[in-house]
C-alpha cells in the first residue's frame, strides 16, 4: 500500500509561499508542482499490488498441487461471491475425442471455424439437456439447430439429451468444410469438478469485487503461478472505486 510522503516534501521543498512560487524559474515550478500534486494524489490507498511467495493468501497455499489449489478456489467463490477461474493462454482443441472427458466438467463449449470470417457456435448445456444453441459471426443468434445445413440425425439440438452431444460432434466433424473447426472450453466453473487438463498450465486467474465501506466497492484481480507442480506465486492487483447505488 501506498501512504503520502508530505514529509519528504516539506524536507525538500521547505515551507513554500505563493509569493515565492512567483519568483521561481521555470525549472523549479515544473519540478516542484508536479512533485506536490504526485505526493497529495497518493494519499488515497486505493490501488496497491502484492505478491505472495509463502504462507498463503485467502486460504490459497503456496505449495499446494493443482487439484488442491482448485478445492481451495471453491471455498474461497462461495466465501467471496464468484463462479470461474480462467487458464490462462489455454489452447483449443481440435477433435472432439480430445474434449470427451471434459464435457461433463463445463457447461459451455464454443466451435469456431479456423479461416476466413469467423462464424462460431456457442453450445450450452447442464447434466441433462442442450440448453441453447447460438451460431453466427460477431453476435452469434440463437438457434434451436446446429450446423443448419446437417440432417436431423447429425445436428445438435436444443433440448437434445445431453449424451448426445458427444456422438453428435463426431458427426458434425465428419461433415465437409467442419473437420477443421476449433473447440474452445470457457473459464472453469468452480461449481464443478476439477479438470485435469487445467493441471497442464501454469498460469490460473480469477477476479472478484466486494463492497467494503457505502458507496465504495474493492476489486481484485489475482493470478496463481505454478511450477513443478506446485503453486509457486500468487499475485494480486487491487483497486478501490466509487459508486452511487
Amino acid at each position: 500500500m501506498r501512504a503520502c510522503n508530505v514529509l519528504s516534501f516539506k524536507k525538500a521543498y521547505g515551507k513554500i509561499q505563493p509569493k515565492k512560487i512567483n519568483h521561481l524559474t521555470p525549472d523549479e515550478k515544473n519540478t516542484i508542482i508536479p512533485s506536490f500534486f504526485l505526493n497529495f494524489s497518493c494519499k488515497k490507498d486505493d490501488h496497491y499490488t502484492e505478491t505472495i511467495t509463502k504462507g498463503s493468501k485467502w486460504g490459497i497455499k503456496i505449495g499446494s498441487t493443482p487439484p488442491v489449489v482448485y478445492k481451495q478456489l471453491q471455498e474461497l467463490a462461495i466465501e467471496k461471491g464468484f463462479s470461474q477461474a480462467a487458464v490462462v493462454y489455454r489452447q483449443h482443441f481440435s477433435k472432439p475425442q480430445e474434449i470427451q472427458n471434459h464435457l461433463s466438467l463445463y457447461q459451455i463449449i464454443t466451435l469456431q471455424n479456423s479461416s476466413g470470417a469467423v462464424e462460431r457456435a456457442i453450445i450450452r448445456f447442464n447434466e441433462h439437456t442442450i440448453t441453447s444453441i447460438e451460431a453466427g459471426g460477431a453476435l452469434p443468434a440463437e438457434i434451436i439447430k446446429w450446423p443448419q445445413d446437417a440432417s436431423d440425425e447429425t445436428a445438435i439440438h436444443k433440448n437434445d439429451p445431453v449424451e448426445l452431444l458427444y456422438t453428435k460432434l463426431l458427426k458434425v466433424f465428419q461433415m465437409p468444410g467442419y473437420g477443421s473447426w476449433k473447440i474452445i472450453l470457457p473459464d472453469k466453473p468452480l461449481s464443478l469438478p476439477f479438470d485435469p487438463d487445467m493441471a497442464n498450465y501454469p498460469q490460473w486467474a480469477f477476479s472478484f469485487s466486494e463492497d467494503i465501506a457505502p458507496g465504495k466497492r474493492g476489486s481484485s484481480s489475482v493470478r496463481l503461478f505454478f511450477r513443478n507442480g506446485k503453486l509457486s506465486k500468487i499475485e494480486h492487483n487491487y483497486d478501490e472505486s466509487k459508486f452511487v447505488d
